[in-house]
């Protein structure tokens, strides 16, 4: 996720499980973390022998179905379908009952459930078995995610301090507080996002909030620095192109603006031209270019625009071009 002037979307893919919820107990054991400690029937512990054969086959070991299990508890509980997470968890736990990412999915999903004394004994299960605590690193990131989802962002802020307590040069944490700092703290977004960029120099996200960091503060040399390694880094990065433009405009700079124009010209999707256009002459306005503005008016409307955005348009042509 960016702070940017022209924003971009995306999609996510979602992974696949060795199905084994077709047994079902009356006391829905499955249902409960390590199955409640409870006695299973002879059908049950045969149904588990099967899967542990299965995904052992299916990942090549007991460590690597373990995580995938894990994996599809997470994002199952992110989504929404606590007892489909639940089970995922189980079935890790059959797999590897000495993992400690087993235990912090146990406690994720019974913190969800609103069991918190629960759910911090099984992160102190977990811990038991994290020797390098890189799972519990995991396991703040995870809940930070889930945060962020539900819009709690100030959860999610606490979280990624966790994160950096244990692991001070965990960039992906780094890069998140940066982000989430941008608006209320720009001296601490700024520390964490350049932190963010030492660590992982092939960051292109965290140098464009930086970018969008310095053009906010009127830094305008510092942001085209910016956006510069971030398309260095990522040729195609749209969102770079064109707030490295706007960086140029600022610096009364338009020869450099348009170029960056013209490159965002080549990369945006024909059906998304019309309101790139608009964007185009919307911050040529502002910066005083009322030619270059009439002419991406122009262009906006030829290429195709939202009903409003028509309107908005030609009101701003009427008020501005000859």
């Amino acid at each position: 996720m960016s702070v940017t002037g022209w924003a971009q979307t995306g999609a996510a893919q979602t992974g696949r499980y060795a199905q084994t919820d077709a047994l079902r107990a009356d006391n829905r054991i499955n249902e409960l973390p390590r199955y409640g400690g409870l006695r299973k029937t002879p059908e049950q512990l045969a149904a588990d022998e099967q899967f542990v054969a299965v995904s052992l086959a299916k990942y090549g070991s007991p460590q690597a179905a373990m995580q995938a299990h894990v994996n599809f508890g997470w994002h199952y509980l992110a989504t929404g379908h606590a007892p489909t997470a639940i089970k995922r968890f189980n079935q890790a736990w059959l797999l590897d009952s000495t993992a400690a990412d087993v235990y912090y999915g146990f406690s994720a999903y019974l913190r969800q459930q609103g069991q918190l004394e629960q759910a911090e004994h099984y992160v102190e299960l977990g811990q038991r078995h994290d020797i390098d605590h890189k799972g519990i690193v995991r396991y703040y990131g995870s809940l930070a995610m889930g945060k962020e989802a539900k819009r709690d962002y100030g959860g999610a802020i606490a979280l990624y301090h966790q994160i950096v307590q244990q692991d001070a040069d965990n960039a992906f944490a780094n890069k998140k507080l940066g982000y989430w700092y941008m608006e209320q703290d720009t001296a601490r977004a700024n520390v964490y996002l350049s932190r963010a960029v030492v660590l992982d120099p092939h960051d292109s996200v965290s140098y464009l909030n930086r970018g969008w960091l310095r053009y906010k503060q009127k830094h305008y040399d510092m942001a085209v620095d910016d956006y510069s390694q971030a398309v260095q880094i990522n040729p195609h990065y749209l969102a770079a192109y064109s707030n490295r433009a706007l960086a140029h405009l600022a610096a009364k700079d338009s020869a450099a603006a348009n170029a960056d124009w013209q490159r965002g010209l080549q990369l945006v999707a024909p059906r998304e031209k019309g309101s790139y256009y608009m964007f185009m002459a919307q911050s040529k306005q502002e910066a005083g270019d009322r030619p270059g503005a009439c002419a991406a008016w122009h262009e906006a409307l030829r290429w195709g625009l939202e009903p409003d955005q028509i309107r908005q348009a030609r009101r701003s042509m009427k008020a501005v071009c000859p």
